[in-house]
């Protein structure tokens, strides 16, 4: 069954999404099927694709809307907002 959640993930690590968490989100997602787009300031990119997550240039404090598709969309969504919450494992 195709289920579709969303939420919204606050960006807690000092530097923002650059490339040590934007493999981490790219990691978690070669685990899982769903598809996953993020959103910033009205930009949307494809999560599994390191370089867009950096094109975002989402700072620190920024908003980020979590949009999953998918047999597996609560699971990885849950991934995704505990990555997030731990601020990817970086200190800051």
């Amino acid at each position: 069954m195709e289920e579709k959640l969303e939420s919204l993930a606050k960006v807690k690590n000092k530097l923002g999404l650059h490339v040590r968490p934007a493999t981490t989100i790219a990691k978690i997602l070669q685990k899982r099927k769903a598809k996953v787009t993020l959103t910033y300031k009205g930009e949307s990119v494809n999560a599994r694709s390191i370089m867009s997550i950096m094109i975002l240039a989402a700072p620190k404090n920024a908003k980020l809307k979590i949009e999953v598709e998918g047999p597996d969309a609560k699971e990885t969504l849950n991934d995704l907002l505990l990555a997030f919450d731990n601020k990817f494992g970086e200190d800051g």
